[in-house]
């Protein structure tokens, strides 16, 4: 498969994926809630319309043959590893999407970063999951404790 098919798919999938997120998010979630302040609903509703915004930027570029910024070159320049990451990342994110309704976002986004450090990146396991625990813990005080944002708890939670 060529460069620029295998560019289009890509970006077809990213916006398809994208349109997914956003009309999950507005109809299930509220997007804004009382007194303008952002809802739970936010967040994927953002995260879908930047993934249809960029997966169209490279649906154009990939369209009019033009490659700029970081490796430019000719296509197929890339070493079949970063393709391999690429492909990596793009499912393991999948695979955590996946996730949220049974455990929740934070086990889910906990496991995604595990997985991203151990495996994408070729880390130790204590690293690993220090930086896992870390990302939850991030997360859970930037949109539980100050945003004030529920985050989707699972089947596991309690109303989740």
């Amino acid at each position: 498969m060529g460069r620029k098919v295998a560019d289009l798919i890509g970006a077809a999938l990213l916006v398809i994926l994208g349109f997914a997120f956003a009309g999950g998010a507005l109809s299930g979630l509220e997007v804004f809630g009382e007194g303008g302040r952002i809802g739970p609903g936010f967040m994927p509703f953002f995260a879908g319309a930047m993934l249809v915004v960029f997966g169209a930027m490279i649906g154009i570029g990939a369209w009019l043959g033009g490659r700029h910024g970081v490796g430019e070159g000719s296509p197929g320049d890339e070493p079949e590893g970063a393709q391999r990451t690429v492909a990596a990342v793009f499912l393991l994110t999948l695979a955590a999407i996946l996730l949220v309704p049974l455990t929740g976002f934070l086990p889910a986004f906990g496991l995604l970063i595990f997985a991203l450090v151990r495996f994408v990146e070729g880390r130790g396991l204590l690293l690993a999951a220090g930086t896992g625990v870390g990302g939850v813990i991030f997360a859970w005080v930037v949109f539980v404790l100050f945003l004030k944002i529920p985050l989707p708890g699972g089947v596991f939670v309690a109303g989740g």
